[in-house]
């Protein structure tokens, strides 16, 4: 058994969670506030798309252009990587054409249904992982900024 867009919401709705459902473009955007992270625009916001891809037997919940790269994508990159390594569920994707580093979590659906449950671990999940990955990211940036200085 597969999920769909409208039982994602449907759990959102329940658990009282805002969300803007785009049916246009098969998504479900979630805005979360959050302690340490901050969006490219600088904004304790957290900004996450859940979609249901394969005719929802996967059900995926990303963070676009999670963090900034400044010039030194490899090394954020990587370091995105090391974190995601000791991050249980949050994995990372590099998208080269628009170096879009993105937080992802994905979950498989086929034999049962998507439970609340699992969709409360994968947004906890993201969310945590960008506020504790949020000061490490900035040392890279740092880091990068004054090798390009010196």
């Amino acid at each position: 058994m597969a999920t769909s867009l409208s039982k994602c919401a449907e759990i959102l709705s329940r658990a009282r969670i805002r969300h803007h459902v785009d049916a246009e473009e098969s998504v479900i955007r979630l805005v979360f506030v959050t302690r340490q992270y901050r969006n490219l625009r600088g904004e304790k916001l957290l900004i996450a798309m859940l979609e249901t891809p394969d005719d929802g037997r996967r059900c995926r919940l990303a963070v676009r252009r999670a963090f900034a790269a400044d010039g030194d994508v490899a090394a954020t990159c990587l370091e995105m990587c090391r974190l995601a390594a000791d991050t249980p569920l949050v994995s990372v994707e590099f998208d080269a054409d628009c170096e879009d580093l993105r937080m992802v979590v994905e979950t498989i659906v086929e034999d049962g249904e998507l439970s609340a449950g699992q969709l409360m671990a994968m947004i906890d999940g993201v969310v945590g992982a960008a506020d504790c990955w949020a000061q490490v990211i900035e040392g890279v940036r740092t880091a990068a900024r004054r090798r390009r200085a010196a």
